[in-house]
């Protein structure tokens, strides 16, 4: 009798142990599949990249917002590389946002998030920026909506531009205000039927002479 129990006791464990053995077999085929799967979606996506890179939606490695700050700046994700062509559009996105600010301050704005959705020619992309930036430029900007002429405030204003840039690795731009057209770069030939990512600068609003 205690003979029969063991022998059904070890088929028993015996079942078990195989049916997990399939199991676990079923899972690892299932993995691989996904693995397959995604590893012919990346490589389909680098495929339609190489073919139009000004289509890319990966410049910046999937990355937005504040993780896309950082990762410039160097503070995140330090082992991604970014191209040349990703940080001049970056730098675009900065100064849209910049100049969006700004321009909200002159509306009479007192308090804004530090991201923001910024269209390009290329889509949009959500930009972000530490709220000491944003709050000083809404400060000055709204002293300069009153008294365009302020020196302080322009200073200021100038002077936060050029520690944002400095600590993101761009030179700093002569003339972002637009308070000095004497300093105004000139705009940058472009490539035979290229359209490059500063057509989409945005114009100056109505008063930049004084302001903006």
């Amino acid at each position: 009798m205690h003979g029969l129990l063991l022998v059904t006791a070890l088929l028993t464990l015996a079942f078990l142990i195989y049916g997990l053995y399939q199991l676990n077999q079923r899972v690892m085929r299932l993995e691989e599949k996904k693995r397959q799967i995604a590893a012919e979606k990346a490589s389909k996506n680098r495929a339609d990249q190489a073919k139009d890179p000004s289509k890319s939606d990966h410049i910046f490695h999937d990355l937005e917002g504040e993780a896309l700050f950082y990762a410039m700046v160097g503070e995140y994700h330090q082992e991604l590389e970014f191209s040349e062509d990703a940080r001049k559009r970056f730098e675009l996105v900065v100064r849209k946002h910049i100049l969006e600010i700004l321009e909200r301050a002159k509306e009479g704005e007192r308090a804004l998030d530090s991201e923001t959705t910024i269209r390009t020619l290329r889509g949009p992309v959500r930009s972000w920026l530490p709220q000491d930036v944003v709050g000083s430029l809404l400060i000055q900007g709204n002293i300069l909506a009153t008294d365009p002429k302020d020196e302080k405030a322009v200073q200021s204003i100038q002077g936060t531009i050029d520690r944002l840039y400095m600590q993101l690795g761009y030179q700093s731009p002569n003339d972002l205000l637009g308070l000095n057209d004497d300093q105004a770069p000139a705009p940058a030939p472009e490539a035979d039927g290229q359209m490059t990512e500063h057509n989409d600068e945005p114009k100056r609003p109505p008063g930049a002479d004084g302001f903006m």
